[in-house]
């Protein structure tokens, strides 16, 4: 064990910032995908939907924009419940 190694007693305040940066990801699809689903004349979403419209084709931004919001949501649920990103724990 190097000295500057953190233990998960030493430094257990990491954990917590890892859920809420996965809460904040978790609500940031949510939030896009409720703007996808109730179109409005919101500069965001007028901006957001004409990226995805050069990108793939006119008529196909909500539909990329609604996916790309649910991966969102289950990319932050999977690290949330560590179904991949598992750390490892290290033998002495």
């Amino acid at each position: 064990k190097t000295l500057n190694e953190p233990t998960l007693q030493e430094a257990p305040s990491t954990m917590t910032i890892n859920y809420i940066g996965l809460v904040i990801l978790i609500i940031g699809g949510l939030f896009l995908l409720m703007a996808i689903a109730q179109p409005k004349n919101f500069i965001v979403y007028k901006g957001l939907i004409a990226r995805s419209e050069v990108c793939w084709g006119e008529g196909n931004g909500p539909k990329v924009m609604a996916a790309y919001s649910l991966m969102m949501i289950v990319f932050g649920l999977l690290l949330m419940f560590r179904v991949f990103g598992k750390q490892e724990e290290k033998e002495d």
